[in-house]
Formats: structure tokens, sequence, C-alpha cells
């Protein structure tokens, strides 16, 4: 005997193996093998086959396999199953609304710290190979913030190149029309000269092609302090003079030091040999050129 389902033999207790006892109870509802082996079970309903098919314990529907077998009924939603996926989705829905709303009302009341520009300042001094200007890190970001200070209060907007990314990271509402200063180094000279000298009295004393200030002038020579002023008179910078080049009338001492724009006049002085005044323009395109003697 042959199983009407699937064409197996029957084995000696008239049942296929993969369908079952084809002489079941035309009544009999439940699960059985499908006989079209696209699934491990199908579902039958008084004796009927139906589109209903399960692999494990995963459930689905197959009307085209169902299709294939005689007496096939198509069994219509489970509106139990249907009613509990409709209220289980829709709680999840408004649970997701409601936890939305929440992060939303937290975040609109809640006024964060902005992050401290501290890491940024010297990050950017770093890139800018600037950070050797300050002793320490908290140096550093004292100047920077000591910068804002003097801006609110009115200060002029220029600055060092430190200057401006310290405005950048504490105070960037001064960025735009904040001016870097220029700085330069200047190169000067100091002509000592003497075109009365004798055998007795001499200005310039020589050894070879090197000179320096004798009698009257002994005060001149290398290692003789440059002071740079502002028109307050507060020390710039200082420098000294260099080794003098020349012969007994005329001695030339070379001398630089940096100077930074920004000061409405520039004082220079050569031991107490006077005060000469430059604007940065002056400094800038001719330098310093001092003459003394007769």
């Amino acid at each position: 005997m042959f199983c009407p389902y699937c064409g197996l033999d029957l084995g000696d207790g008239v049942e296929c193996a993969r369908c079952g006892s084809p002489r079941a109870s035309p009544a009999a509802t439940g699960w059985r093998p499908d006989p079209t082996a696209r699934h491990e079970g199908r579902y039958y309903t008084a004796g009927r086959p139906t589109d209903r098919v399960r692999d494990g314990r995963t459930e689905a529907s197959d009307p085209d396999g169902g299709r294939m077998l005689p007496r096939f009924v198509a069994l219509p939603q489970s509106s139990r199953t249907s009613s509990r996926s409709t209220w289980m989705g829709t709680g999840v829905a408004v649970a997701v609304i409601v936890l939305l709303a929440c992060v939303v009302w937290v975040l609109l009341l809640s006024d964060p710290a902005p992050e401290p520009p501290d890491g940024h300042y010297l990050a950017a001094l770093r890139d800018a190979g600037l950070a050797d200007q300050f002793n320490s890190d908290a140096n550093a970001v004292a100047h920077g913030r000591q910068v804002c200070r003097a801006l609110d209060d009115g200060g002029p907007q220029q600055g060092l190149p430190a200057d401006k990314l310290a405005v950048d990271a504490f105070c960037p509402r001064f960025s735009e029309g904040f001016h870097i200063l220029e700085t330069a180094t200047v190169s000067g000279t100091f002509v000592l000269t003497d075109s009365a000298s004798n055998e007795y009295t001499q200005s310039i004393a020589t050894d070879g092609p090197s000179c320096v200030g004798s009698d009257g002038y002994s005060d001149v020579g290398p290692q003789t302090q440059v002071i740079v002023k502002n028109g307050k008179g507060e020390i710039l910078t200082t420098t000294t003079l260099g080794p003098g080049n020349g012969d007994r009338s005329t001695c030339t001492f070379p001398f630089t030091f940096p100077v930074t724009e920004g000061q409405e006049r520039y004082v220079v002085s050569v031991g107490h040999r006077g005060d000469f005044s430059y604007s940065f323009s002056q400094l800038l395109h001719q330098g310093v050129r001092v003459h003394l003697g007769h």
C-alpha cells in the first residue's frame, strides 16, 4: 500500500513515515508531518490540510504548499494573535514615544556647561610651536584668560600670535577685529669718530682691525649695554654692542635687537650716550644708526 499524500510505502503499521497514518480520523485536528516536505509540520483541521506550517517552534503560513494537497483549506488569521500583536506593537510605540519625549524634555531643561576651552588653547599653542613661551600649561591658560579680560575692559584688539590663539579659544567674539602685531629684528650701528686725534689724546684705541673707545670714550666698546624702551619708559628689550671694527678715526659697533609693533614710539639708549626715538616703521625700514665723537 502507498500513502495517498506522498506516495511512499506504508510500513507494517500501515503508517507513512512522513505523513503519519493515512487512516487517521477525518475529524482529526492538530499538527501532522507536512506531506509536501516543505516544512516539518502542517496543521490539519477536521482532517484537512491547511496553510499553517511550522519548523521547530516557528510557525508560518504556506498557502502555496497547501494547495498541493487535496482538500486544502485556508485558515483565517487568529484574531487573538492579531489583537495581541496589535496591542503589543501599540504598547512598544507608546513606550518609545514617551522615552523620546523624556529625552527631549531633559535636553531642553538642562543647560550643560560648555566644554572648557583650555585644552583647545594648549593644543593650538603646541601646533603653532608657541608652547615654549610659557613655563607651564597653567601659566599659558592664565595668560590666555588675562588677554580676554583686557579686551573686555576695553583694551586694544592687538597682540602677539599666542594672544590671537587665546582670543580664538576664550573670547572668539573679538577674533574678527584682532590684529596680530608684527615682530622684526632691527639692525643698528654705533659709530665712534675721532677726527682730531694725536699722539697725546686719542678717542679710539685700535688693535689691528679691532677698536674700542678710549680716554673720554672708554665706556664705548663690546658689551656696552643697549636698552630699548617705550614712550612710558618701560623696558622692552636689551642687548649689547658687538665687537668694534675700524681704525683710529672711525670705529663701528654693530648690534641687533627684536622689536614688536604696537608702541607709539621706541627709545634706544646706548650706554649713557643719549636717547634716540624711532617709530616702528623707522626701525623696520631704516634701522638704528648713532654717531658719537668729533
